[in-house]
């Protein structure tokens, strides 16, 4: 019998009191091979308990680093920044209070840790919608580095490929900078050996209830259940 544990992202197995009544009731002459059965079922139960407690230490480690990074934070409405989405149109800080909101940085040149973490979250909402009930709509917003390149058409562009509704802000070099500062995040341009632009940028998402309050962080290469549960209490 396998049962599941609640909050757990991996069975736990709980029939160890039958494999021994079953071993046990064995004839001699089968005992070599149950036994041998036996100890190789003991080390893939060992296995998975072994790996279900480090996820389970590593969500409660990101949990934690969650809530110590609230220390300090201020509410998404208190963070000012005047900007243009992909259509424009100017938008503010506190044109974003009243839902979730889900903040990253990157740019549309990004070559990995942008496309994978909008495809992330696209994924982990579609699978909080199928879980059932009423989840708020989450706000995304995908705030540029790269003041230069990404223009409103050219984001428009680019988040027009993801399955998840973004919006897009981008301004002049000085007002995206400030609007960096303001939220903590790190933005440097560089190149390869090519001459390639590139950016070095935080790849944190920022996760904001419907009240401005931040409530966590969710990152590109974490296990996608482990961002599933959080958008699923932040929603």
């Amino acid at each position: 019998m396998i049962r599941m544990i609640a909050g757990w992202p991996c069975p736990v197995f709980l029939s160890y009191s039958r494999l021994r009544r079953s071993v046990a009731g064995s004839k001699p002459r089968a005992m070599g091979h149950a036994s041998r059965k036996f100890a190789g079922r003991g080390i893939v139960i060992g296995a998975v308990i072994g790996f279900c407690l480090l996820a389970g230490a590593v969500f409660w480690l990101a949990e934690r680093q969650a809530r110590q990074m609230d220390v300090g934070f201020r509410n998404f409405q208190d963070q000012a920044f005047e900007l243009v989405d992909q259509t424009g149109a100017v938008r503010r800080n506190v044109d974003f209070v009243g839902a979730p909101v889900a903040l990253f940085f990157g740019y549309t040149y990004c070559p990995d840790v942008c496309p994978m973490t909008l495809t992330l979250l696209a994924t982990s909402l579609d699978e909080v919608a199928a879980r059932g009930g009423n989840p708020k709509p989450l706000q995304t917003i995908f705030m540029t580095v790269d003041a230069e390149r990404d223009t409103p058409e050219q984001l428009a562009a680019y988040l027009s490929l993801f399955d998840l509704p973004v919006t897009g802000l981008t301004g002049k070099t000085g007002q995206l900078a400030s609007a960096h500062e303001a939220f903590g995040a790190y933005a440097k341009r560089v190149e390869d050996e090519d001459g390639v632009v590139l950016y070095d940028h935080t790849a944190t998402v920022y996760l904001y209830d419907e009240t401005g309050a931040f409530t966590g962080t969710i990152v590109f290469n974490e296990p996608p259940e482990f961002t599933v549960e959080k958008l699923a209490r932040l929603l």
